[in-house]
């Protein structure tokens, strides 16, 4: 069951007597991908783990009583409770009345209802970013605010990744299914999109799989830390060093060209044009630039400690002055002074 990131929310509908074909649509509809043979046995799983009353009462396409102390221990063991609990009542419940975490429930499914905000909830959340920078981050750029409370339930209901991998977590989350998830102008306001156009220049990393720093700069949150000189160095050398490895190992420099389109003398037509480099030339031109760009890197590298360094620039700069009522006094100007120390010494 911990394999699927929305098993509890699965195991909700399961106990309110939903069909399979609900509960998939229900997920596309948030934006998750299962399969029928899932759904069926997450229903098979929490049959088996129920006593055997409570299994038949599923069975029989029953649905569980929050009012019956049993049921409500039952829904609490599975961790559906509040949002079990948020579905019966919450349309009914008057506001004097209603627990607090309703609110939070009332957040994950306004979540869901915006692509872009879903996309990168779950992206940090998978990257294990803190609860409350999440909830700094959702503030910044939809200026919605989601507690942190809010976030564990979304994560406990919707996006439980403690054990999926990134592959699964591409599987389950529909938006992270394109290689070309790209932001866009995200500072004025653009969505997140999907960008299948081979035209667009930019990243092959998919963004969801970007440094969270890199994320929260990319969407205008300043709230960012950035590497030393000397770990951004050493990571431009790490890079130039492969980057040079592949060129030496290159087998052949093959640039393609392709044109599709019509016109009133051919008609529809199709070209490729194939070029073929000299393989040599262009490993021993690619190789000096990965090469050039590591010494460059190495010779800009800090040396020594830079918190040694900066204390001991400081104390070379340090001027020990007094201020004119504080010089130093001259023996002259203290006759008595010679007799106190020599007491002093005496002592």
């Amino acid at each position: 069951m911990n394999r699927i990131p929305f098993w509890r929310f699965i195991v909700t509908f399961l106990l309110f007597n939903k069909d399979v074909t609900y509960i998939i649509e229900k997920l596309r509809s948030f934006g998750y991908n299962i399969t029928e043979e899932a759904v069926v046995g997450a229903f098979s799983s929490l049959r088996n783990m129920l006593p055997e009353s409570l299994g038949q009462v599923l069975s029989e396409r029953g649905m569980f009583d929050i009012k019956n102390e049993s049921h409500i221990q039952w829904l609490k063991h599975f961790g559906v409770f509040e949002y079990y609990d948020f579905i019966i009542r919450n349309k009914d419940i008057k506001d004097e009345d209603t627990p607090e975490y309703f609110k939070w429930c009332q957040d994950c499914v306004w979540v869901h209802q915006y692509k872009d905000a879903m996309t990168l909830m779950n992206i940090l959340i998978f990257n294990e970013e803190p609860n409350d920078s999440i909830s700094k981050i959702i503030m910044f750029k939809y200026k919605k605010k989601i507690g942190v409370d809010a976030i564990d339930l979304y994560k406990k209901m919707f996006w439980d990744c403690s054990s999926i991998t990134a592959k699964e977590a591409l599987y389950f989350c529909i938006p992270f299914q394109s290689n070309a998830l790209v932001i866009r102008k995200l500072r004025s306001g653009a969505e997140i999109e999907s960008v299948d156009n081979e035209a667009h220049d930019g990243s092959d990393v998919p963004f969801n799989f970007h440094d969270t720093n890199y994320i929260k700069w990319k969407i205008g949150y300043r709230d960012v830390s950035v590497p030393t000189s000397k770990d951004f160095l050493e990571r431009v050398k790490q890079d130039s060093y492969f980057k040079y490895y592949e060129a030496m190992n290159m087998s052949q420099s093959i640039e393609s060209e392709e044109e599709n389109g019509s016109n009133d003398k051919l008609g529809e037509f199709s070209s490729t044009k194939i070029t073929k480099k000299n393989v040599e030339e262009q490993r021993a031109k690619i190789s000096k630039h990965w090469l050039d760009m590591y010494l460059k890197a190495e010779e800009a590298m800090p040396k020594g400690d830079p918190e040694k360094d900066d204390f001991f620039e400081k104390m070379n700069q340090l001027e020990l002055d007094f201020e004119d009522d504080e010089g130093v006094a001259r023996i002259e100007d203290v006759p008595d002074i010679m007799s106190d120390i020599k007491g002093d010494i005496s002592q």
